[in-house]
């Protein structure tokens, strides 16, 4: 089975951004950690999402607006373990994006472009 690294397809970036998850049911506040053109990996205290596909507003500090895209889970930890562990949350798969907000990603893997 490969690995998460291997199965990426494009490189990430730490950062701590705010995120909202809005679902049908209700919005759940909590952090993006690390972020690429494709995807992100988010914590968030409880278990947010039940559906497959929902949005998710994240807001970089350095960016004129919001980040709006719809994403889907790919994978979730429930729970740290030990310091070596992936933190509670989740990775998502960016499903939809607009190309400003794609470009604004992008810029930040410039030897990427």
């Amino acid at each position: 089975m490969a690995t998460r690294q291997k199965r990426r397809q494009h490189s990430r970036a730490e950062v701590d951004w705010p995120v909202f998850l809005l679902t049908p049911n209700r919005i759940v506040k909590g952090e993006t950690r690390n972020i690429s053109p494709g995807g992100a990996f988010i914590h968030a205290l409880t278990d947010p999402v039940q559906n497959d596909i929902f949005r998710l507003i994240i807001k970089p500090p350095a960016y004129a607006g919001h980040l709006v895209v719809t994403a889907e889970i790919a994978w979730k930890s429930q729970q740290e373990r030990c310091k070596h562990m992936v933190p509670g949350g989740m990775g998502v798969q960016f499903t939809q994006i607009s190309s400003d907000d794609r470009d604004f990603l992008n810029n930040l893997f410039p030897c990427y472009i």
